[in-house]
């Protein structure tokens, strides 16, 4: 029999086909875990509102003579905000897949995209020396993240109650990425206090490259992020938060020293690399 001769169906045979096609979607829906879909999503969105506040703290609402004189670095400051909240997406990708998500939600996207808009129009009105209330960078930052809020609760209405904990150790791999992660961003952090950080950008600049290289193999982000409980997203989220404050301080206050950039540096890596060593995963 010719392989590419289809066979016709009859009613009742295209009614069974569309039967087992419903249930097959129906079993891959329940065989997602919401409830760490959920909390993974309100943490993209708060990691999206903190990162465009931060940049627009740092580069809006000003001239670019001021930006480019913010603590003999200028516009290099946007790795330090950039490097951490690019780490933050590859990570969760490996949070949807141990949750099993087989579908993006194209609808969201969009709208995540249409929330940029404002995002723009106040890059544009910084470039053009336009002045405008510096509170509506909250809202600006709040347009991109609502849609993500508003999916983070989606899957928390739909989750589960919650399942006894199974206590396993972080695998070498994962283990000894995050705490290279920690020491990452410390010497981000810790860089951005020199004038010569705009050069030293570069070389994070790489290494970020050669991380994503390692995509889908045990030591890629992905791979990490997929075997995180709360002791390592805890110990990110202090250090996210960390790294991106020193940014503004180093930028926008008089504080803009290398004892600063040291110190900040240090507390920066500590949260990340205390979770490496001792938190099991969940």
């Amino acid at each position: 029999m010719d392989p590419t001769h289809s066979i016709p169906l009859d009613a009742a045979g295209a009614a069974q086909l569309l039967k087992a096609a419903d249930t097959a979607r129906a079993r891959a829906a329940a065989a997602v875990d919401h409830r760490t879909l959920a909390r993974a999503r309100f943490g993209l969105a708060g990691a999206l509102f903190i990162y465009l506040s931060a940049f627009l703290l740092v580069f809006g609402n000003q001239t670019q003579d001021a930006v480019s004189g913010a603590g003999a670095n200028g516009y290099a400051y946007t790795n330090v905000l950039l490097i951490p909240f690019l780490v933050f997406t590859q990570l969760m990708q490996g949070v949807q897949n141990r949750a099993r998500v087989l579908r993006t939600h194209r609808r969201v996207l969009r709208f995540v995209l249409l929330g940029m808009i404002p995002f723009g129009i106040a890059g544009a009105l910084s470039i053009l020396d336009i002045r405008y209330p510096w509170g509506l960078n909250l809202l600006v930052a709040a347009a991109p993240a609502a849609p993500l809020l508003w999916l983070a609760g989606k899957s928390a209405r739909r989750a589960g109650p919650p399942t006894p904990a199974v206590r396993t150790a972080l695998s070498r791999p994962a283990a000894t990425m995050t705490g290279a992660l920690g020491l990452f961003f410390g010497v981000t952090g810790l860089l951005a206090a020199f004038s010569w950080f705009p050069v030293a950008g570069l070389g994070l600049a790489l290494v970020l490259v050669a991380l994503l290289t390692l995509w889908s193999s045990r030591w890629g982000l992905p791979s990490v992020g997929s075997e995180w409980s709360a002791p390592q997203w805890t110990g990110f989220a202090v250090s996210f938060m960390l790294l991106v404050t020193l940014a503004v301080v180093l930028a926008r206050t008089p504080w803009n020293t290398p004892l600063v950039g040291v110190l900040g540096g240090v507390l920066v890596a500590l949260p990340l690399v205390v979770a490496a060593v001792r938190g099991p995963r969940s």
